[in-house]
């Protein structure tokens, strides 16, 4: 099993959960987070912003369904021109996969 942890703009993240869902995938963890990346933030003006709120999605999927499952929140996540939809933008996110060495459901104790 593989934890996918994908920290994407708030205002892609309903688009992302809808095209997870076509394609079958529904568990997951949403949070309100915030950071930077490599821009260091952006500056409106005077203004300086060095933190900008995010939203991260943890979802624990099967490892055959990885790929699959990146390629879902890459394509969704993506933000772009009209003439160019694909070209992407600094600030679109980063996705994450790590292990997961087991898990328990709470109310059964199933491992």
């Amino acid at each position: 099993m593989k934890l996918i942890r994908a920290i994407i703009r708030p205002e892609s993240t309903q688009r992302v959960i809808e095209a997870l869902e076509k394609n079958s995938i529904y568990a997951m963890t949403r949070m309100n987070v915030t950071g930077r990346g490599k821009e260091m933030g952006i500056t409106q003006g005077a203004v300086r912003y060095t933190e900008m709120p995010k939203e991260m999605l943890m979802i624990v999927l099967p490892d055959d369904v990885v790929t699959k499952a990146v390629r879902v929140i890459e394509t969704a996540a993506r933000t772009g021109t009209k003439d160019y939809p694909a070209a992407g933008n600094p600030g679109d996110g980063k996705i994450f996969v790590t292990d997961v060495d087991e898990s328990h459901t709470i109310r059964t104790g199933e491992k």
